[in-house]
């Protein structure tokens, strides 16, 4: 097979968007790449790694002939970025995004575009910890879900294109209302997030005997933990852009918590072991 596309600008050279161009790169789906960023120091180490070709960092340097734009910068940047871009943009160059939450930026984004520079939602469920350039892997999206949120006023063909494009790069696509993702990550992602940092801020304020508990940490609460490490601005955004379901859910939680903690007052260890008994089974029942 041939290119997909023959000019791609990633905005947003890291995790994310810099393992998107090593596997477009790995897979010969593009032609030539080209980053975006704020940080010249990131995108250098993204050119040395032969994730870019070249990459420019003011906004009106954006390229000619570019047929996809791939914006993955953190959530709330993502249309203000896409609107600045806008003058440059050229008649059925393929626009989508990364991010996690979705509706909002998809109502957004097809109020934005005109109906000659389609616009498809793109969710790859995959991503560590870590950030930057530095940590992109060709092989991030092998098997892993990539969700696509198209909506009535979605392009066909840009819809059929970028779903071609990811199951290229390794994902399985899968379709799905963008209001409907929003309430299924903000349980299964967004959620555990918020818990992380709680727990790990929680911990540091936490003193026993002028003892500092954080030496004593064991794999139990390193492995829970692990995603407080996430970059900050990443989850503040996902947030503030998914807040009424996120909400949702961590009022759900905090009542879980609130139960809890009566049984434990209370002495109920059998409500406590069948409460544990039934996460144990649901848990292994995961895929």
């Amino acid at each position: 097979m041939g290119f997909m596309f023959r000019r791609m600008v990633v905005a947003g050279v890291g995790l994310i968007g810099g393992s998107l161009a090593l596997a477009a790169r790995r897979r010969g789906l593009v032609e030539e790449i080209v980053g975006f960023g704020r940080g010249e120091r990131n995108l250098r180490v993204a050119r040395k790694e032969r994730m870019v070709d070249r990459y420019f960092l003011r906004e009106e340097e954006f390229p000619e002939g570019v047929d996809l734009l791939i914006l993955a910068t953190p959530v709330q940047a993502v249309v203000p970025l896409a609107d600045s871009f806008l003058p440059a943009l050229e008649p059925r160059c393929l626009v989508s995004d990364v991010g996690s939450a979705k509706a909002k930026i998809v109502r957004e984004m097809e109020k934005l575009l005109p109906a000659e520079i389609p616009f498809v939602g793109s969710h790859p469920i995959a991503g560590s910890e870590q950030w930057g350039a530095q940590a992109a892997v060709p092989d991030l999206f092998s098997g892993r879900r990539c969700i696509l949120t198209p909506t009535s006023h979605t392009d066909p063909d840009a819809l059929r294109r970028i779903a071609s494009f990811w199951r290229r790069a390794g994902a399985r696509v899968e379709i799905m209302d963008p209001e409907v993702h929003d309430r299924i990550l903000a349980v299964v992602s967004h959620l555990p997030h918020v818990l992380a940092y709680a727990m790990v801020n929680a911990l540091g304020r936490t003193a026993v005997d002028s003892i500092d508990p954080t030496h004593y940490c064991g794999g139990g609460f390193k492995d829970f933990t692990r995603i407080a490490a996430s970059r900050p601005e990443i989850w503040r955004d996902i947030c503030l852009v998914n807040r009424r379901a996120i909400g949702k859910h961590l009022t759900d939680y905090i009542k879980q918590l609130e139960r809890l903690r009566r049984w434990i007052r209370d002495g109920r260890g059998d409500l406590l072991q069948r409460e544990f008994a039934r996460a144990n089974v649901i848990r292994r029942q995961m895929i």
